[in-house]
Parts: structure tokens; sequence; C-alpha cells
């Protein structure tokens, strides 16, 4: 359109702010028009030409242009004139160009920049090289096109068009949009990053942590926080050094305005907890550090921890206490204040910072924090954390042996906690004591539902929710683990009410005390895994997925966007799309330490490698299964050798399919797990391997449970007929694939995703498929489609 109106003569102004793709659209149409036979010339306006008249008309060499100077050209200019940044233009040429084309003796293209949206700073209007450009467009003589800042959606959309972009999972793609800041420009670069950084087999946005200086990312990151105020970068640099700093202590520290602009530009963002916990735009930032120096950012952080410790009997913060303990840990004590700081003071500092470093992994910094608190006080908690670092928590605590890192820290600092307060009846006491109940009822509930008991398992998650003394967040993963075993028991309708009580704790506002990005993300993951388990479609909660992993680009750490990649794994798996699903699995796994336990993890792998076994990625789905070691868990034997059915199955090989399918329901049989023994017989009838009394268990079971599944099963069996043949990879598929209704910006297009469901065609269109005839048996009972 804008190359078609200069054809015709039309001078046009391209107006945007920094990075919103302004040159990028002027050089398309240069080219644009030059394909069509019209020649361009391009103004370069620079710094060194800015005080010398007509400077950038004599660096064109452009004869024509000269005749500018006069301000009466003999003839038109024929050439298309291009400028792409008016802000460094003399005046003398500014207005002669603008005379020019209000005379119609130049047909040109201007780049004007604009202010960023809620921009403090904006470009003086009023200088005359600036007002003669609008004064074209006020006049008629231009017409205007304005660029806008790049949205979230349009974002996810451009990151499509590149090359490789199927290598980026989605937490990488979240933390794209995040970084970019609205910019184009910014974005392109990022997309080239990041994509390089996945050929190479690396964390994409560990990548993005160090920019080369020489790189274009480096540069054009440089000129879009080149406008900034010095005090939003001392904001941003400081509180990327802080980690989570609360928004009252942050105001104490930085300057309030300040603060207050950047979360209403979006470069910072406050979490939804009482306290609103900050975090950065750490590419912004490392950026903004650059620029300041790090002297000046570490005074910043210096000053903060001074003035913590001044007034420690009025305000505290783990942030600013654990930036102490590295500062201290660094220098050492001769040379840092920590050799006058109380002992209690001292050991405070040094259990916030060892429970940081032992939460973020960093156990080899966790014992030295720790040891460093124990020098001055001997403190119980202190010596949990150097335990925890050290990794003998199973050991001190017999009841935790079997449970996995998270919750045996968990468990052993409620424990801890609990025995340590001076008051018996004080409320921590109560909390940590039903806290550490909650955490034995939910570590018994995982281990049951490994050994295949899973009614034992929905009655020790039952009893954890009963623990009405307990935290917000143990509370939360107690409902979950509830949903998930009634959803596998077979009890779909109480399924749904302990989910929906899920979804109402995670849209509290403010966010219950405790509740972090891991663990909302924690679980969205196993609600998915539940209505996958149950044969429910789960396409709400993949929506609520994509608007968590915005969040947890902003406000989560390595361990919670591994959640994020996993969780969208069996999203995608529910979806029918494994290789976006292995995509994620393989990203998330070089993230660590993995936030999950061993159980959810291979479980997790399995389904993938189940649903590429039924895409025909035989190869891919066998290499999953032999990397995994299953241990004596009944679980994950049974589920090992329901895969090796399915991939059995695809390589056509049926008897020994037949026989790994006998295999699986004998793990399933007299147990309570409804939901996956209803998988098991399902696929004996469909090898035609199953008894009478099997036949009769299936529609026992159907009659006596709720699940979505059951009724699929049994309608899918009564559509089946002893005559057919070979059986498609695709027919042991028992559960309905998503629909995935608005998870299209969350991947780009695979090539590979579609199963064979989806792309089969039958060999003769005359006959019906076992699929049409159960179609048509659906519709002879009345049934619609959903």
């Amino acid at each position: 359109m804008i190359a078609t109106r200069l054809r015709s003569g039309g001078s046009t102004m391209v107006a945007g702010p920094r990075g919103s793709g302004r040159s990028y659209l002027l050089r398309a149409v240069a080219a644009e028009l030059e394909r069509h036979g019209v020649q361009v010339v391009v103004l370069r306006p620079s710094a060194t030409l800015t005080d010398v008249p007509f400077g950038v008309l004599d660096a064109t060499g452009h004869p024509e242009l000269d005749a500018l100077r006069t301000g009466r050209p003999a003839e038109p200019v024929r050439d298309v004139v291009i400028l792409d940044d008016v802000d460094a233009l003399d005046t003398a040429t500014a207005v002669a160009l603008a005379r020019a084309v209000a005379s119609n003796r130049v047909t040109a293209l201007i780049g004007l920049r604009t202010s960023r949206a809620r921009s403090v700073d904006h470009p003086d209007d009023a200088d005359v090289v600036r007002r003669a450009m609008l004064d074209l467009w006020l006049d008629g003589f231009a017409r205007r096109v304005d660029l806008h800042e790049l949205n979230d959606d349009d974002a996810l959309a451009l990151i499509d068009l590149f090359p490789d972009a199927h290598l980026l999972d989605s937490a990488t793609r979240a933390g794209l949009v995040w970084r970019a800041d609205g910019s184009r420009t910014l974005m392109r670069h990022l997309v080239l990053e990041a994509t390089d950084a996945a050929r190479s087999g690396k964390d994409p946005l560990t990548a993005l942590r160090n920019v080369a200086r020489q790189s274009r990312l480096a540069l054009a990151l440089e000129r879009h926080v080149a406008d900034m105020p010095r005090t939003d970068l001392e904001s941003l640099a400081g509180i990327r050094r802080l980690r989570h700093l609360g928004l009252s202590v942050a105001t104490r520290l930085f300057d309030a305005e300040s603060v207050a602009a950047l979360l209403e530009g979006g470069q910072m963002h406050a979490d939804s907890s009482a306290h609103r916990r900050l975090t950065v735009n750490d590419l912004l930032a490392v950026e903004a550090q650059r620029q300041l120096g790090s002297a000046r950012v570490d005074s910043l952080v210096e000053a903060a921890g001074a003035r913590m410790l001044a007034e420690a009997d009025v305000w505290w913060s783990p942030a600013i206490a654990v930036s102490i303990a590295e500062r201290w840990h660094r220098q050492g004590s001769d040379s840092s204040a920590e050799g006058s700081t109380p002992p209690a003071i001292r050991a405070r500092i040094a259990r916030d910072a060892a429970r940081d470093a032992n939460d973020r992994g960093d156990t080899a910094h966790a014992a030295a924090y720790a040891q460093a608190g124990l020098n001055a006080v001997d403190d119980p908690l202190l010596r949990l954390e150097a335990a925890l670092a050290t990794r003998v928590v199973a050991k001190s605590w017999p009841d935790a042996e079997h449970a996995d890192a998270d919750a045996q820290r968990r468990l052993a600092r409620s424990r801890v906690e609990s025995e340590n307060c001076d008051d018996p009846d004080d409320a921590v006491r109560g909390s940590s004591c039903a806290d550490a109940r909650v955490e034995r009822l939910l570590t018994d509930s995982a281990q049951l539902g490994a050994d295949m008991d899973w009614t034992g398992a929905a009655d020790a998650a039952t009893a954890a929710m009963g623990e009405t003394d307990a935290s917000p967040v143990q509370h939360l993963r107690a409902v979950v683990a509830a949903g998930t075993s009634e959803a596998v028991r077979g009890r779909w309708a109480v399924a749904q009410r302990h989910y929906r009580a899920t979804e109402r704790i995670l849209d509290a506002r403010p966010q219950p005390e405790g509740i972090d990005a891991k663990d909302r993300l924690a679980a969205i993951m196993f609600m998915l895994a539940g209505h996958q388990l149950a044969g429910a479609d789960g396409t709400l909660l993949q929506r609520r997925l994509e608007r968590e992993l915005a969040t947890t680009a902003r406000e989560g750490e390595v361990a919670d966007l591994t959640i994020a990649g996993i969780a969208a794994a069996i999203s995608y798996t529910a979806e029918g799309s494994p290789a976006r699903s292995q995509r994620e699995l393989i990203t998330a796994a070089t993230r660590s330490p993995t936030p999950v336990s061993p159980t959810d993890g291979t479980m997790v792998a399995l389904g993938v490698a189940d649903e590429l076994a039924m895409a025909g990625a035989v190869d891919e789905a066998r290499a999953i299964i032999d990397s995994l070691s299953p241990g004596p868990a009944p679980l994950l034997r049974r589920s090992i050798a329901y895969v090796e059915t399915t991939i059995l199955t695809a390589e056509g090989r049926l008897d020994e399919a037949r026989e790994a399918a006998r295999a699986t329901a004998e793990f399933s049989r007299g147990g309570t797990a409804a939901a996956f023994r209803i998988r098991d017989l399902f696929r004996l009838i469909a090898f035609s391997a199953a008894t009478a009394e099997e036949i009769d268990e299936l529609v026992q079971l159907a009659a006596v449970t709720d699940l979505p599944l059951s009724s699929e099963a049994v309608r899918r069996v009564s559509a089946r007929t002893p005559e057919e043949g070979q059986l498609p990879v695709d027919d042991l598929r028992l559960h309905a694939l998503w629909s995935g209704e608005g998870s299209g910006a969350a991947g780009a297009n695979d090539e590979s995703s579609d199963s064979v469901s989806r792309s089969a065609s039958p060999e003769h269109s005359e006959e019906l498929t076992p699929r049409e005839r159960e179609i048509a048996l659906m519709a002879h009972e009345g049934l619609t489609n959903r």
C-alpha cells in the first residue's frame, strides 16, 4: 500500500516508537519500489552532519537533490527520497526537503520517531526539524502511517515466521515476549539468538543472559534503553540484583516514581501476592547495569543492605538478606561489616540465604551460608539447611526417605519449625505441625498411587485436605492430589469438585501467602494429567496454562520454567501433537534441577512416547522407554508395558503386542485404578484377547464410574466387529484428543505433530472404517457431535 502510493507521487510519513519496526518497514518499501523499477535515494543523517548546513544532501552526491539548495529546483526529483529518522537531520536540509514535498517536486518516505506508550521522555516536537516534517502531515502534503508497539499475541505470531521457530518451547516463547518489551526489533534479534542456541542444544533463555557486545542484539538493546532516565536504569539494575524484592521495600530504596513508571510500562512486574514481589526484565536490566557501571550498582545494593541492618527491628527483606550474605561470603568477615553485626542478625541473614540457595539447588553456597550462620549462633534451622545442602535429610527423618527432594525440604523444615517455637500455642507452631502432617500424608498418597492402590491414595490426600491449620500452599497441594487420585480411582465428579476448589485458590487475589509460580504451575500440571487420565477435555486448562506461562516468564525461576515445560508436554500429548510435546520435554530436561518427582517425570515421558508411537515415530518412542528405569513401582512397570504395547502395534508385531497387553492388564487386575483398568481391558478386547469375565468387568466399571473414558470404552467396544483383522495403532487410543482451541499461539506449526488418525484416509472409501461404524452407532443412539 505504501509503495503503491509512493509510485503514484504521494509522500508518506511512517511514525512509530523505537523498536516498532519503522526502519525495517522503510527498507522493505524501498526494496518493493526497486522491484518495480522505481529508483530510490536514501538520506542518511548522522550526528557529524547535524550542524553542517545541507550536509546530508552533500553526502548523497545526487545532482537533482543538490538543486534543492536554491529552493527552486528546475525539474522535479524523479527518484523517491527515503529518510529514516529526522532527529539527526540538519535544519537547512529539513526545511528544503519540506518545501520540495509541499511544492510536489519531491516524493518522500519519511520515518518519524515517536515516544513509547507511557514514556516519560518525549521528542521535542517544537524543534525546527521535527516541526517541519510534522507540518507536512498536518497540512495534508503527506499521509501518516502509525506503527504501534508489539502486543503479546502479535509477538507470538511473529516468532512463528522465523526459520527453526519450531525448536522453541512454550516457556522460551513466553520469555522472549517478556524480554522484547514491545519492540519488533528486539524480538527479531531475540528469536535469532534463541534459535541459534536451540540448534546448539542449549537452553535459549540461559544463552540470552550473556549477550555478546558485538552482536546485533546488543546494539539494538543499547538503543532501546538509550532514552531511559538514570533513575529508571538504577531501579532496573538494583532490583535485578535483589531478586523478588517487595514493592514497599523497593520504594524505600529507589525512586518511587521510577518504580511506578516501570511497573506501568511493563519493564517491571509485581506478582499477585500481598507483598507484591518484583521482578524486572533481565535483558533490559543487564544493559542498564552496563551503562551505569558495576560499581554504581554494587553501591546501590550495599546501601540497601546497610539501611536494612540499621532498621532491622522495623522491617526486613529476605531478598536484601541474601545480597548481604553474598557480599559477606565474597569479601570475608575482615573486609565487610559482618564482624560488627549482632550474632542474631547474622544468623537470620544466613538462614534466609541458605534457604534461598537450597530452594534453587545451589547446595554449595547453601552449606557455606549455613556454616557462617552457625559460627555466630547454634540454630536448629541453620543445622537443618546445612543437612539439606549435604543431602542427609532422608537419613535424619525416616518418614522423608521415599519423598522427592522438594518434599524432603518441606517436611524437614516443618518438623524443625514446629519443634522450636517458643510458645507451644503459637500459630506458627500449629501451622508447621499441620504442614508436617500434610507432607507425610501426601508422601503416603504418592507411594500408594505408585503401588496402584488409588483408593488409599485418595483417602490419604483427602485426610491431608482436612488439616485446616495447614499453610495455603500445603492445602493447595492436598486439594490437587485428592482431585487427581479421585480421577484415577474413577470418581470424576468428586475430582471435578476438587479441581474447582483448586482454581478458586489460584484465582484468589491477593495470592495466598507462600503460593508462588512453581506451585501454581504444579497444580495446573496435575490437573492436566487428571483430565487426560479421565478422558476429559482439558482445553480450558490449556488456556489457563498459557496465561500462567506469560506470568511465569516474568516472575519465575528455572525450576518454574521446567514445570511449565512438563505441563505443556502433557497438554500437547492430550492434543495429539507428540512432536511438540517431545520438544517441550527435551527443553525442560535442559533446565535443572528437575522440580518434579521421578515418578511424575517418568509418567509424563511415557505419555509422550505413547503418542509418538501412535504418530509413527516408533524409534523416538522406543528411545524414550529404553532410557527409563522404572524400578519396583507397579505403576511405572505397568505404564512401560502399556507403551510397549503401542510401539509393538505400530511396528506391526501384533502377537507380541497382544502379549504385552496381557502383561499390562495383570498389573491393574484387582486394583482400584479404574482409569488404568478401563484402558487395559479395552486393549485386551481390541486385540480379541479378553475373556468373557474381562468384558463383563469393563461393562461393570463403566456402570460404577463416571469417567468420560468409561462410556467411550463401551461405545468403542460396541462398534467393533469380530471380522476385523489388522489393528491400526490409532485404534488403541481411548481418550478423545483435546480440541486445542486457544493454544495456537503457544507453538509453531509442527509438520510432524498430527497423529495418524488425522492424516490417514481409508483405502476403500465405500467401506465403513471402525471409526465410521462407531459414529454411526452413536448417531443411532441419538448422540450428537460435541
